[in-house]
């Protein structure tokens, strides 16, 4: 019981990456507030959680403004464009409702989906990538397509803790305020910090 509460025993390290998953929660929703800043703001956090999964020594703040920095102009642009997509499939999905004709309706609804899908999959690599490997933004989204497709378990696994949010909301609209306040808090690092774990398995077999 005595090492439980040592200074360097599990009790305080695991306080001690509570601490910096609420840090590293703020950061993300401070510099996501311009919304056009949110690719940005992503990169930055799995920069961190990326390295905090493996036990690596990083100052939160001082590693996310870096990282947030530095992949500012490509993070941005690859937000962008996931707007630009996102808003053209709700579009569509919009126009497959308003065909008076069923047959076409249910097509492009078909379409939709599949897109929307393989959407959702670039979605949960496409800024961890950028985090961690440097390359074209046309090879960024390809690459991150592949290896959703590739490695598709972990995948879904991810995409469900990346909608579990919106999920909940639907769910639990009575406890929306809870919901909330835990995201605020802690939520959005510690979906980072989860993802992080299947992201660095997966990571190390390209890198190797």
């Amino acid at each position: 019981m005595d090492n439980l509460f040592r200074y360097d025993g599990k009790f305080w390290e695991t306080l001690d990456n509570i601490t910096d998953i609420v840090v590293l929660n703020f950061l993300f929703i401070v510099f996501s507030i311009p919304v056009i800043t949110i690719g940005a703001s992503l990169t930055a956090t799995y920069s961190v959680t990326l390295k905090k999964v493996k036990n690596e020594d990083v100052n939160v703040t001082k590693e996310f403004i870096k990282r947030f920095k530095e992949n500012f102009k490509i993070s941005t642009v690859v937000w962008i464009l996931m707007i630009v997509v996102g808003s053209v499939l709700l579009l569509d999905f919009h126009i497959s409702n308003l065909i008076s004709d069923k047959t076409l309706g249910i097509m492009l609804k078909l379409i939709s989906t599949i897109v929307g899908i393989i959407y959702l999959f670039n979605f949960t690599y496409v800024f961890p990538i950028i985090s961690k490997f440097n390359n074209t933004i046309k090879n960024t989204i390809v690459n991150s397509i592949l290896i959703s497709i590739h490695n598709l378990p972990y995948t879904i696994i991810m995409l469900t803790m990346n909608l579990l949010c919106i999920v909940l909301t639907f769910l639990l609209v009575d406890y929306f305020g809870y919901i909330l306040f835990f995201y605020m808090v802690i939520g959005f690092g510690i979906t980072s910090y989860i993802n992080s774990i299947f992201l660095n398995k997966i990571f190390y077999k390209y890198i190797n």
